[in-house]
């Protein structure tokens, strides 16, 4: 029984760094729409979905004394913010594209209801197993 609560604590703190993450991007992207007119503005991401992947799926496997041992690596793991400075889209230094940006702030927010639904059902169900099915 405690190993399967702390697989469920480990699916809970995943859920949670995922959610933090794309909250942080929503963020980011929002300050890219609201400077896109701004002279000399340059466009930031947030690089999160690739940080928390190799978090979870490490390239050289953790050594582990006990079997309980679960990585922690994911609670270490933050956003990482990259400003594009290369590119230029307008001759004042702009290289924010409305568009490009609308499109990402909407994927991003079907991401975070995907794992907000994710996290609801998860509970629910964990609500179901403490009451033994019963209401």
């Amino acid at each position: 029984m405690e190993v399967i609560s702390m697989l469920k604590t480990g699916l809970m703190n995943l859920l949670e760094k995922a959610m933090s993450g794309s909250t942080v991007r929503h963020n980011v992207l929002s300050n890219n729409i609201s400077n896109a007119n701004t002279p000399g503005f340059k466009r930031s991401d947030v690089d999160f979905r690739s940080t928390l992947d190799e978090a979870i799926n490490p390239q050289l496997p953790m050594k582990t004394t006990n079997s309980l041992h679960i990585n922690n690596s994911i609670d270490s793991t933050k956003p990482l913010i990259i400003q594009e400075q290369q590119t230029s889209l307008r001759t004042d230094g702009n290289n924010v594209d409305i568009d490009i940006e609308l499109a990402t702030l909407a994927e991003n927010n079907l991401y975070f209801n995907s794992l907000a639904h994710f996290l609801s059902s998860h509970l629910s169900l964990l609500r179901q197993a403490i009451s033994e099915g019963r209401r």
